[in-house]
């Protein structure tokens, strides 16, 4: 069962939070007690109590963070939009201790950070007053749009993001600290990265080797190993060390523990990747069990476009990823720029690697004891030859996943993944990892369309889900058992959180098997309902008969088109109707229609039983009866009155049979109708004739002047001249005489054979060319010579 909502619906209630003139909600932080949820937005931070804050004029406080007039203004003689780029943005919003949270805001392409206080909410102030603020470059992005990360560990701060206003200086360091740490860029380590995601994996408890902490990052970036595709954008995981302080003489203050490889997430039947990481959720069970902490990432194409571009998710292991970081490196030819598998034995100790026991045991105890030659090594072999292969999971060619976050819920008898993905337009899934696959439990449209799902923030303690984007935020419930009304329903929703109890589905918590007057009922692998339901000695729609289902009463008027309809909870069923017991087939007064309503002709006073029935997974139960009446008008309008008789499901009339009650008026006369529309067609063409004309004014101007010169200079039959007599242009002048006023005539008007001058007889020149054009006809006339013809030109 799969459970599509729409925004607003009563059956999966919700709530929302926006503030006045606020907007971009991205930055979200649980406090310790879960009492009280951290908002970040556009020039505002909120304090929201997760009880009361989203009701209807629920309390809240609201802290003020705008960038000030000065860095507003450079940012707009910069080039950037006032309103849209010169604001601050914030973009980190993290637990420093347990008494102040550290923000950074974009403040208008001048990235700045600051503290506040959460006992009374305020921003810190240093001892004259001012707001306590410190550079944010290498933080915290300048420009709003670019995807960075950060987190807190043991009072320093990790961050990947870009630290120039170009955005052309990618890094991921580490500040608040005493040993101040970053990547080196002169080496090309990142090339345009997107981060996305950071985790902390406390990898040192247990250890048997004295291994370290570990931070990972997670982003997308253009793959320079792939030189026959240009652009090509790689995922990629990048590893250091908690407490790696950098080099001694080589990599000073820069990491000696920086390794990235490449993450995989591809379809399996023919190997399309989906190399474009959009999200990454961190699932550990305890610090203590980390070596079982998966990664579910969600990931594009890049080769995808438009809105069918689809998503993937993908889960990877931390075993994959140890076993990728402990594996071959890769190195660059630097005279073909190719890269290759590093087969030769490297330094010792391993490059890249933390400090273990076997470098204490060498008298190496920080990294600024490592040797030379292990980092100028590293330098150039920071990429692994090994790649993190993943186990797909889900394939959604409907929708593009932006945010996840996973829950591990117990269930009856074993654990569930819980997996809750927001889209690019406004959707929440749900979903549930059941073997080597995804059922995906519900679709909830909690934002408009085109505003994406921002964010994504779980409350495991209350069973909320926090969720933000460009407008507002939004509190879901994790679980909603009580929309499945049914046996059948609570198993085919394959909702970890719901059980069937005999009489309801209820919430996994509440069961208690000493108290249970009867087992509970679960099945997320098999979603055997036919034979758990039935076996069960449940109540309400679990063994279906047809009387279980009131049989609604609906009247039509004679000969009209009705529609009945049959909702269904679950978008992976199907519909089944029945007429009197019998499989309606399609007939001149009914057919089902593809959206899986019955179309219905009122024609006969009874119409019979007509039961809409729902199959999924071999479980049959009926969703909806009808008991349709056909009844007059008059009739109909007397019980509409008294309110006795339900309303009329009337869509269209229909023609009625000859000599049928609705004929009744087949002998009015439409004459009056039918002039009216003669007269409004005639009207309508001499309005289209009268705009021909205008539009076509000018060439019957020059059509009728065309006319004009016809009717002054008929056309007549040329006569061949010799080759010395003929124009230049080969086309012989017209034989007859042509009475032009104002020039000499051509010829004699006796007629016979015409005797030629000897200056006539000599080869025409260009230079004795004239043209002329009369004012009454604008046919040109040229004179050759001594001689005037009409001639076209």
């Amino acid at each position: 069962m799969s459970i599509f909502l729409s925004p607003g619906s009563e059956k999966r209630p919700s709530l929302r939070f926006e503030a006045e003139n606020i907007s971009n909600y991205t930055a979200l932080l649980l406090s310790r007690d879960g009492r009280t949820v951290y908002v970040g937005a556009r020039e505002a931070l909120f304090a929201l109590n997760s009880s009361v804050s989203f009701l209807p004029g629920g309390g809240y406080q609201e802290l003020l963070w705008s960038a000030d007039a000065e860095r507003k203004q450079q940012c707009s003689f910069k080039g950037k939009d006032p309103q849209r780029d010169c604001q601050n943005y914030i973009k980190i919003l993290l637990p420093l201790n347990s008494s102040h949270l550290f923000v950074c805001g974009t403040a208008a392409f001048s990235p700045a950070c600051t503290y506040i206080n959460m006992e009374n909410f305020t921003l810190a102030r240093d001892k004259v007053g001012n707001v306590l603020l410190e550079d944010g470059k290498g933080r915290c992005p300048f420009d709003p749009n670019f995807k960075s990360t950060a987190l807190v560990v043991d009072g320093e701060l990790y961050t990947g993001t870009v630290s120039s206003f170009q955005g052309n200086d990618p890094a991921i360091s580490r500040s608040q600290s005493l040993r101040p740490t970053k990547t080196e860029n002169s080496l090309n380590w990142l090339q345009d990265p997107a981060f996305v995601a950071s985790a902390y994996i406390p990898e040192s408890l247990g250890s048997l080797q004295g291994d370290d902490d570990k931070i990972y990052f997670f982003f997308s970036e253009t793959g320079q190993e792939f030189e026959f595709f240009e652009n090509t954008i790689v995922s990629r995981i990048a590893r250091i060390c908690k407490g790696d302080e950098g080099g001694e003489r080589v990599l000073q203050q820069r990491w000696t523990s920086f390794l990235k490889a490449q993450l995989l997430c591809l379809r399996p039947d023919d190997g399309f990747p989906f190399n474009v990481l959009q999200d990454v959720f961190t699932l550990s069970p305890s610090p203590q069990d980390w070596r079982d902490t998966l990664f579910y990432g969600v990931f594009t194409s890049q080769w995808h476009r438009g809105t069918t571009e689809g998503s993937a998710v993908c889960v990877f292991t931390m075993r994959d990823v140890q076993r990728a970081f402990n594996g071959l490196y890769k190195e660059v030819n630097r005279e073909t720029q190719q890269w290759y598998t590093v087969t030769h034995p490297v330094p010792s100790p391993r490059p890249g690697a933390c400090i273990t026991n076997s470098a204490r045991e060498r008298k190496i105890n920080s990294s600024l004891q490592l040797p030379d030659r292990v980092l100028n090594f590293l330098k150039d072999h920071f990429l692994m030859d090994g790649q993190v292969r993943s186990h797909l999971l889900l394939l959604q060619p409907r929708a593009r996943y932006q945010r996840v976050a996973v829950h591990r819920i117990p269930g009856l008898h074993r654990t569930y993944d819980v997996l809750f993905l927001g889209t690019s337009d406004g959707w929440l899934h749900k979903a549930v990892s059941v073997g080597s696959g995804v059922h995906i439990i519900e679709e909830l449209q909690i934002f408009l369309p085109g505003q994406p799902v921002q964010n994504l923030l779980l409350d495991t303690d209350r069973g909320l889900l926090y969720a933000a984007s460009h407008s507002g935020m939004v509190q879901v419930p994790m679980a909603n058992c009580s929309l499945y009304q049914s046996c059948g329903d609570c198993l085919l929703a394959r909702d970890p959180y719901c059980a069937w109890s005999g009489s309801h589905c209820r919430h996994i918590s509440l069961y208690q098997p000493e108290v249970a007057s009867r087992p509970w009922i679960q099945d997320i692998e098999g979603a055997n309902a036919r034979d758990l339901c039935n076996t069960s000695s449940s109540k309400g729609r679990s063994s279906v008969t047809t009387g279980e289902k009131p049989c609604k009463q609906v009247q039509f008027q004679p000969n009209t088109v009705n529609t009945l309809a049959c909702p269904l909870l679950s978008n992976l069923a199907t519909r089944l109707w029945l007429h009197n017991g019998a499989p309606v087939n399609a007939s001149a007064s009914c057919r089902v229609l593809s959206t899986g309503d019955l179309l219905l002709v009122g024609s006969q006073q009874e119409l019979g039983v007509f039961q809409c029935w729902s199959l999924e997974e071999g479980f049959r139960q009926l969703e909806v009866s009808y008991c349709p009446k056909v009844v007059e008008e008059v009739v109909a309008d007397r019980a509409d009155q008294s309110g006795s008789v339900p309303v009329i499901i009337n869509t269209s009339r229909v023609s009625a049979p000859a000599g049928g009650r609705a004929s009744w008026g087949v002998d009015k006369s439409y004459w009056t109708e039918f002039l009216v529309m003669c007269a409004l067609f005639v009207f309508a063409m001499v309005l289209l004739i009268l705009f021909f004309l205008y539009r076509h004014r000018g060439g019957m101007k020059v059509f009728l002047k065309q006319g004009e010169c016809a009717s002054v200079h008929p056309k007549t039959r040329p006569v061949v001249l010799p080759p010395e007599t003929r124009p230049l242009n080969g086309v012989g002048p017209p034989s007859t005489h042509l009475d032009h006023r104002g020039y000499q005539a051509l010829s004699d008007s006796s007629p016979g054979p015409r005797v030629f001058t000897e200056s006539e007889k000599r080869p025409l020149s260009i230079q004795d060319s004239f043209v002329e054009v009369s004012p009454v006809c604008p046919r040109p006339r040229v004179r050759l010579g001594s001689e005037i013809r009409d001639s076209v030109v």
